[in-house]
């Protein structure tokens, strides 16, 4: 069997289709993508499902990455029946997975969508380019009209090396006894990889961060570094460390995504309000995870005072409740969820409503001005 690794890109794609890894029955979570790609190329396989969880945060890229390797990605076969075989994706499975991949791919088709598969599918490739020889599945045994057929053994006419003597010519015609295989060098471990990791993941924050970017592309710019360091660390044996760091970083990431453009981290808190005076109303209400319920039903508004407050959420419901007779002006907005602006509703993604009531009594009895919005999360503002 040749371990000699492909040398042009054309080799390598073929090369990889021909030994691509097999989705084993056993120690999978799910389907066995990320457990095969472990098991051919000799990576751990925590790392794959990591990578595949980041490379999901992109636009859903890791998705529609794990759905394309199912697809391709033949199965094993039942060892009870015949040991190492290869099952191929059945129809149904192939049509379902088919499927499965076109919402996929169009969530992908975004710009850090694009740039999350083409790194996937740059990673596979050069995993496959660098480590084809590591657990090369074997050819299978020719049998039938394609059995190999051996030529016969040429008759020597000289003692072979184990027989310097020439005492046993009947048994010349034997293989010479070759070497025991000496076991593969075991690589040692790069610890270091993840101190630097995390050193060059902060540099990168500090400088990201006096550049004038928000938190989220903080937070992306440090999982980026953290991604491409585990990656590295797949070839060189280490930064397993790095995953239990770029977890927590990771839901930063998607919770700083949701908060308003230019909002700032403004602490995990519920805000509840309860007023009898108009003039206690703070001019805005903030906070990045959590809930605002002010009620205001009774509280006194003078009739000839205007009255401006406002809610900033990340992600968490927002939730006014205005007096009977005042005259009431609200702008809602939701990045994901629904609003219920005086009765204006919508629902879904990106909603915006305005709405203007003076009441049951007609104009007059005070003036509230609301401003409200939440990334993730419901707006209302009710009366009486």
């Amino acid at each position: 069997m040749s371990t000699t690794k492909p040398s042009s890109v054309e080799d390598t794609l073929r090369d990889f289709w021909q030994t691509r890894p097999v989705r084993p029955r056993s120690g999978r979570r799910f389907a066995g993508v990320c457990v095969a790609i472990g098991l051919r190329y000799g990576i751990d396989p925590v790392l794959v499902r990591v990578a595949f969880v980041l490379a999901a945060l992109y636009g859903g890229a890791g998705i529609a990455l794990y759905l394309l390797c199912w697809l391709v990605f033949p199965q094993e076969g039942d060892p009870a029946i015949e040991p190492g075989t290869r099952e191929p994706t059945s129809a149904v499975l192939a049509l379902v997975l088919v499927l499965a991949l076109i919402p996929a791919m169009s969530w992908s088709v975004q710009f850090p969508g694009v740039i999350g598969l083409v790194l996937g599918l740059g990673a596979l490739f050069l995993l496959h380019r660098h480590h084809a020889d590591r657990n090369r599945p074997e050819p299978p045994e020719p049998t039938g009209e394609n059995a190999w057929v051996y030529p016969a053994a040429e008759q020597r006419t000289a003692p072979p090396s184990w027989d310097p003597l020439g005492a046993a010519p009947f048994a010349w015609d034997l293989p010479e006894p070759s070497r025991p295989e000496q076991p593969p060098e075991q690589r040692p471990k790069r610890r270091w990889i993840t101190p630097v990791a995390l050193l060059l993941a902060a540099c990168c924050a500090v400088l990201a961060r006096y550049s004038g970017q928000g938190l989220a592309e903080v937070l992306a710019v440090v999982l980026g570094v953290l991604g491409l360091a585990m990656v590295a660390g797949a070839f060189l044996h280490g930064g397993r460390g790095l995953i239990a760091v770029a977890i927590p970083v990771g839901a930063l990431a998607m919770v700083a995504s949701a908060l308003p453009p230019g909002a700032a981290w403004l602490g995990v808190n519920d805000q509840r309000v309860h007023l009898i005076d108009a003039a206690a109303v703070a001019p805005r209400y903030r906070t990045a995870i959590g809930d605002v319920d002010l009620d205001l039903r009774d509280a006194r508004f003078p009739g000839d005072r205007e009255v401006r407050t406002g809610a900033d959420v990340g992600v968490g419901d927002v939730t006014v409740r205005v007096p009977a007779d005042v005259d009431v002006t609200a702008r809602c907005s939701t990045g994901i969820g629904s609003v219920s602006c005086l009765r204006n509703t919508a629902e879904g993604p990106g909603q915006h409503r305005e709405a203007h009531d003076d009441g049951p009594d007609g104009p007059g009895g005070g003036r509230l001005v609301l401003d409200l919005t939440t990334g993730t999360g419901d707006v209302e503002v009710t009366r009486g």
